[in-house]
Protein backbone atom coordinates (compact mmCIF):
# COMPACT_ATOMS: atom_id res chain seq x y z
CA UNK A 1 0.00 0.00 0.00
CA UNK A 2 1.34 3.43 -0.99
CA UNK A 3 1.33 5.67 2.09
CA UNK A 4 2.57 8.86 0.44
CA UNK A 5 0.25 11.85 0.98
CA UNK A 6 -2.08 12.97 -1.80
CA UNK A 7 -0.91 16.56 -1.33
CA UNK A 8 2.61 17.71 -0.56
CA UNK A 9 4.88 20.72 -0.18
CA UNK A 10 8.53 19.67 0.23
CA UNK A 11 11.86 21.43 -0.10
CA UNK A 12 15.46 20.33 -0.50
CA UNK A 13 18.55 22.54 -0.19
CA UNK A 14 21.08 21.12 -2.65
CA UNK A 15 24.76 21.21 -1.79
CA UNK A 16 27.21 22.02 -4.56
CA UNK A 17 28.71 18.54 -4.58
CA UNK A 18 28.64 15.63 -6.96
CA UNK A 19 25.28 13.93 -6.75
CA UNK A 20 23.13 17.04 -6.16
CA UNK A 21 20.84 16.31 -9.11
CA UNK A 22 20.57 12.69 -7.95
CA UNK A 23 19.43 13.80 -4.50
CA UNK A 24 16.80 15.99 -6.17
CA UNK A 25 15.55 13.01 -8.20
CA UNK A 26 15.42 10.93 -5.00
CA UNK A 27 13.15 13.57 -3.45
CA UNK A 28 10.81 13.29 -6.45
CA UNK A 29 10.71 9.49 -6.20
CA UNK A 30 10.11 9.64 -2.44
CA UNK A 31 7.38 12.29 -2.74
CA UNK A 32 5.34 11.54 -5.86
CA UNK A 33 3.25 8.45 -6.24
CA UNK A 34 4.28 6.20 -9.13
CA UNK A 35 2.69 6.98 -12.47
CA UNK A 36 3.73 7.70 -16.03
CA UNK A 37 3.88 11.48 -15.51
CA UNK A 38 6.36 11.11 -12.61
CA UNK A 39 9.06 10.41 -15.22
CA UNK A 40 8.39 13.84 -16.75
CA UNK A 41 8.78 15.44 -13.31
CA UNK A 42 12.06 13.57 -12.79
CA UNK A 43 13.33 14.88 -16.12
CA UNK A 44 12.43 18.54 -15.53
CA UNK A 45 13.82 18.41 -11.98
CA UNK A 46 17.09 17.02 -13.37
CA UNK A 47 17.28 19.79 -15.96
CA UNK A 48 16.39 22.68 -13.65
CA UNK A 49 18.61 21.53 -10.78
CA UNK A 50 21.53 20.86 -13.12
CA UNK A 51 21.15 24.36 -14.60
CA UNK A 52 21.09 25.87 -11.11
CA UNK A 53 24.22 23.96 -10.15
CA UNK A 54 26.05 24.88 -13.36
CA UNK A 55 24.96 28.50 -13.77
CA UNK A 56 23.57 29.59 -10.40
CA UNK A 57 25.15 30.77 -7.19
CA UNK A 58 24.78 29.58 -3.62
CA UNK A 59 23.03 26.36 -2.69
CA UNK A 60 19.99 25.83 -4.93
CA UNK A 61 16.63 25.09 -3.30
CA UNK A 62 14.20 22.64 -4.92
CA UNK A 63 10.53 22.85 -3.97
CA UNK A 64 7.75 20.49 -5.04
CA UNK A 65 4.15 21.52 -4.39
CA UNK A 66 1.22 19.52 -5.65
CA UNK A 67 -1.32 16.75 -5.58
CA UNK A 68 -1.64 13.35 -7.21
CA UNK A 69 -2.67 15.04 -10.49
CA UNK A 70 -0.42 18.13 -10.71
CA UNK A 71 2.91 19.43 -9.45
CA UNK A 72 4.71 22.75 -9.41
CA UNK A 73 8.50 22.47 -9.49
CA UNK A 74 10.50 25.48 -8.30
CA UNK A 75 14.29 25.79 -8.26
CA UNK A 76 15.80 28.86 -6.61
CA UNK A 77 19.43 29.96 -6.76
CA UNK A 78 21.28 33.14 -5.77
CA UNK A 79 22.27 34.28 -9.28
CA UNK A 80 19.95 37.14 -10.32
CA UNK A 81 20.61 36.55 -14.05
CA UNK A 82 17.49 34.98 -15.57
CA UNK A 83 18.06 31.97 -17.82
CA UNK A 84 17.94 32.44 -21.57
CA UNK A 85 16.66 29.83 -24.00
CA UNK A 86 19.41 29.28 -26.52
CA UNK A 87 19.72 27.27 -29.68
CA UNK A 88 20.29 23.60 -28.92
CA UNK A 89 23.48 22.02 -30.14
CA UNK A 90 26.43 19.83 -29.21
CA UNK A 91 27.37 22.14 -26.32
CA UNK A 92 23.92 22.12 -24.71
CA UNK A 93 20.83 24.27 -24.83
CA UNK A 94 18.41 21.34 -24.74
CA UNK A 95 17.13 21.71 -21.16
CA UNK A 96 14.73 24.65 -21.18
CA UNK A 97 13.09 23.71 -24.51
CA UNK A 98 12.53 20.22 -23.07
CA UNK A 99 11.00 21.69 -19.92
CA UNK A 100 8.76 23.80 -22.16
CA UNK A 101 7.55 20.72 -24.03
CA UNK A 102 6.80 18.69 -20.90
CA UNK A 103 5.28 21.42 -18.73
CA UNK A 104 1.84 22.99 -18.95
CA UNK A 105 3.58 26.30 -18.16
CA UNK A 106 6.99 27.50 -17.03
CA UNK A 107 8.78 30.72 -16.29
CA UNK A 108 11.21 32.63 -14.10
CA UNK A 109 11.04 35.51 -11.68
CA UNK A 110 13.47 37.51 -9.56
CA UNK A 111 13.42 36.18 -6.00
CA UNK A 112 15.40 37.82 -3.19
CA UNK A 113 19.05 38.05 -4.21
CA UNK A 114 18.54 35.51 -7.00
CA UNK A 115 15.81 33.98 -9.10
CA UNK A 116 13.34 31.09 -9.19
CA UNK A 117 12.72 28.97 -12.26
CA UNK A 118 9.40 27.12 -12.09
CA UNK A 119 7.22 24.80 -14.12
CA UNK A 120 3.80 23.23 -13.75
CA UNK A 121 3.09 19.65 -14.84
CA UNK A 122 -0.17 17.74 -14.84
CA UNK A 123 -0.83 14.02 -14.92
Amino acid sequence: MDTRPATYDVELRIARTDGGAGLARDLVRDTLRPGEWRDDVLLVVSELVTNALLHGLGKPMLRLVGTSTQVRVEVHDDNPKLPQVRESGPDGGWGLPLVGRLAVAWGTYPDGVGKTVWCQLAG
